[in-house]
């Protein structure tokens, strides 16, 4: 039995050709006709994607995936690094859909960062 997982797709593509997946759609919706919603990130070269998927971020959603950390502090501990720059990334991804930040109110407001995805598929054309 296959696992079913959810994922999200980031593309690259040139900005006249998201113009024209947009019109498409615009069309479908128009006429009645059914489209499946997608979670993608589109960018136009691979130095952005590079600069969006930087090594320390994948590390980031790894981590939190992996282990669900109650907190953005335990997790910054869990990968030695400094909370700010981990709130930099965490903020950075949350703005791309590709985490969730939620609070929890105890004595201080906790932040708690959760992954939405399964897996990050990268469609690079040839």
């Amino acid at each position: 039995m296959k696992i079913k997982t959810k994922e999200i797709i980031v593309e690259m593509n040139s900005p006249e050709n998201v113009g024209r997946e947009v019109d498409d759609i615009i069309k479908k919706v128009k006429k009645g006709k059914p489209v499946k919603p997608t979670e993608k990130i589109v960018v136009e070269n691979l130095d952005i994607l590079r600069k969006i998927l930087t090594p320390e971020r994948m590390r980031l959603l790894h981590a939190i995936k992996k282990y669900k950390p109650e907190s953005i502090l335990e997790l910054s501990e869990l990968l030695e690094r400094d909370r700010r720059n981990v709130i930099k990334d965490l903020n950075y991804l949350e703005g791309l859909g590709l985490i969730e930040i939620s609070k929890k109110k105890t004595k201080k407001l906790i932040k708690i960062p959760s992954v939405k995805f399964d897996e990050v598929v990268v469609r690079v054309p040839i």
